[in-house]
């Protein structure tokens, strides 16, 4: 929506066909693409789906050879050259797409337009990238006028209608597993509290929107941002609830209760680990006792939903150390907490990790057939140091019982909730005291070792 909008603030025609919202057949799309007949084509891709895009791609080419077509989005931002190789497309926009397809469907010659990869006869040239857009109010807000906004679903959780938002691109952690530095930068680019505000007016009076999700990397990591947009969201009693997520070590009291005052009830917080040692690797550093201690302030605040992410499987952890992440985080007054197996997306520190280990084997390509994944994602591979069967045994039980735990803690009234999180604590220990799943003696004898030597040279260090 924000290319389509740039576009048409520069003279182009553009159309935006969702087709995940009905789960579109290849062959109903190219119906659109008979119907509009289009002098171009993006699309959008995700590591989730690299796949799909891969065979649209193909379809697409077949029925309209003469049409340009072009691809951007996290996933082939990180590798344009396989995606050219493997792929149909005529070219690749890396990283923000608004200014760079600009330029392409304006004429611009292809090698002038920095972060474009892109085909040159037989030959592929991959143009770099000049750096990130500086004035993000410069660009028009999303052009949501393209989609039928009413057919989008609600949190369940803000219990309303809700729509995206950005007020932010941009997070200076650099964490093992994401790689949303490396595609937005390490520096924070907000939009003016005027530009957001003046958004959000519009979805109020235009789509009849009354919940929000800032879908920032971490709303507060430009505080004064976050504080002038809640300010004004007080002044002008829109009515709106809204959520976001952030991280532990970039809110305090001041701020978490200014985000309530101003609607804010849902707020999710990526702690992944409290192992000191495996914290130090993945770029996370909240103690147990800040992600307690916040959570409660965040729930007397007043904001209903506080869910915490955890991620099994990273970097120098052991079962007895995961085991006792879960417990104390389950000890905290949080309303929900959920885990996700650590998984290996292009762009990330992780990616070059599991090469150099062999955990993504030589001659890997991302556009190969890949359905060796298990659970949510399962075209994607995960990343692990401990035997599959036993990560499989940890995510199957863990998946069950915080689905149960955040079903209860829910229902708690919030005045009851510390000594319910106390309750849910103590029985997680009971229950997973003696699952071997649990137990470092279930790690291979050659992956302790490698353990004891990761912690002797980080306590070296």
């Amino acid at each position: 929506m924000y290319i389509a909008a740039t576009l048409e603030a520069n003279g182009f025609t553009a159309d935006v066909l969702d087709a995940s919202l009905d789960k579109l057949p290849d062959e109903r799309i190219l119906d659109e693409i008979r119907r509009v007949r289009p002098d171009a084509v993006g699309l959008s891709c995700t590591t989730h789906t690299r796949l799909e895009m891969r065979d649209l791609a193909a379809a697409i080419k077949r029925e309209f050879p003469e049409t340009f077509l072009f691809v951007g989005g996290p996933h082939v931002s990180f590798c344009p050259r396989e995606t050219l190789e493997r792929t149909a497309v005529d070219a690749v926009v890396i990283g923000e797409g608004e200014m760079k397809s600009l330029d392409v469907l304006s004429g611009k010659p292809m090698e002038e337009i920095p972060g474009l990869a892109w085909r040159c006869g037989d030959q592929i040239r991959i143009n770099p990238d000049e750096g990130f857009i500086k004035d993000l109010d410069a660009l028009p807000s999303p052009d949501r006028s393209k989609v039928q906004m009413d057919r989008y679903p609600g949190y369940s959780t803000l219990k309303r209608r809700t729509t995206h938002i950005l007020s932010n691109r941009g997070c200076p952690f650099g964490c093992l597993y994401c790689s949303a530095s490396f595609f937005w930068g390490k520096t924070t680019r907000s939009l003016s509290a005027a530009k957001v505000l003046g958004e959000i007016e519009t979805l109020v009076r235009d789509h009849g929107i009354r919940a929000l999700y800032f879908y920032d990397d971490a709303f507060t990591a430009d505080r004064r941002k976050a504080e002038k947009i809640c300010g004004e969201l007080i002044e002008r009693k829109l009515d709106l609830v809204w959520g976001t997520s952030t991280r532990i070590d970039l809110v305090n009291e001041q701020i978490l209760r200014l985000m309530a005052r101003a609607g804010c009830r849902q707020i999710d917080f990526g702690l992944e680990t409290l192992n000191r040692e495996v914290q130090s690797k993945v770029g996370t550093k909240a103690t147990y006792e800040r992600a307690r201690d916040t959570i409660r302030v965040a729930v007397r605040a007043g904001i209903r939903h506080v869910k915490v992410y955890l991620i099994i499987g990273l970097p120098g952890d052991k079962p007895s150390s995961l085991r006792e992440t879960f417990a104390k985080t389950l000890s905290m007054c949080a309303t929900e907490v959920s885990t996700q197996v650590l998984r290996i997306y292009p762009g990330t520190p992780i990616e070059k990790l599991a090469r150099e280990r062999g955990i993504i084997p030589e001659g890997f390509s991302w556009y190969d057939d890949f359905r060796d994944g298990w659970s949510m994602f399962e075209c994607v591979p995960q990343f692990t140091e401990w035997p599959r069967e036993l990560l499989e045994r940890q995510y199957d039980f863990l998946r069950r019982y915080l689905r149960v735990s955040g079903a209860a803690r829910q229902r708690v009234p919030t005045v009851l909730l510390p000594a319910a999180a106390k309750l849910d604590s103590l029985f997680f220990r009971i229950l997973t005291a003696r699952m071997a799943c649990f137990d470092d003696a279930s790690l291979p004898a050659a992956v302790e070792r490698d353990h004891e030597e990761a912690a002797c040279a980080a306590s070296c260090q």
